[in-house]
């Protein structure tokens, strides 16, 4: 489904190779972990996947095709295909959590849909909730449920449990092994082994390469 070849990247305004003639598969992998040390592009690979970031060489292909290197192109490739999930949750205080999950789908309105993510995601009565009033955990369940919401192929996260206190992170966990059984594929970014051991594999960003640990 997910293919990078001969992927190279520079830091920009730099002369810093972030990435160098990087390989990857996803192949048969229903979740994979992406772990390595801060600064070694563990994010802007996220952002790569997503879309997000076209300033490189190499190819990308998704499902047999090459992904365009027009950001304006990518809205729609994204849209299709991609669920993502950021450290922030970039979630919109001011707004209540089922206008947050709303914002994926854009002037369209699913109430019905809302409701059965936020039964996945544990908040069956949180949908008049201001952002500003739940918990960080919560946050993460509302950003997951918003990301999942156009039924993605691949939900992209950074640090799904990066900020999150023991218990929590559990509660995440659990909820992303079920999200695994939806049928959308997960790679995520984290420094947890928790998380890495919830996949089915784990690959490290390492001197601009991804190397496999385990599968």
């Amino acid at each position: 489904m997910i293919d990078l070849h001969g992927i190279r990247k520079t830091i920009p305004k730099t002369q810093i190779l972030l990435f160098d003639n990087m390989e990857f598969s996803l192949g048969e992998y229903r979740s994979v972990a992406i772990t390595g040390r801060s600064g070694s592009g563990k994010t802007t690979l996220l952002k790569l996947l997503a879309g997000l970031d076209t300033v490189y060489d190499g190819v990308y292909t998704f499902e047999n095709k090459i992904v365009s290197k027009s950001t304006s192109k990518n809205i729609e490739f994204r849209k299709k295909n991609i669920g993502l999930i950021t450290q922030n949750y970039n979630l919109l205080e001011d707004r209540n959590v089922s206008a947050n999950i709303q914002l994926a789908l854009g002037r369209k309105k699913n109430t019905q849909k809302v409701n059965k993510l936020l039964d996945l995601v544990g908040l069956s009565n949180y949908g008049l909730k201001k952002i500003s009033e739940i918990s960080g955990g919560e946050a993460q369940r509302v950003a997951i449920a918003r990301a999942l919401i156009k039924k993605p192929k691949v939900l992209l996260a950074d640090e799904p449990t990066g900020a999150l206190d023991e218990k929590t992170e559990q509660e995440i966990l659990a909820l992303l092994e079920r999200i695994k059984q939806t049928g959308a594929r997960l790679i995520m970014v984290t420094h947890s082994d928790a998380v890495a051991k919830i996949c089915d594999a784990q690959f490290i960003l390492e001197n601009g390469k991804l190397l496999l640990v385990n599968n």
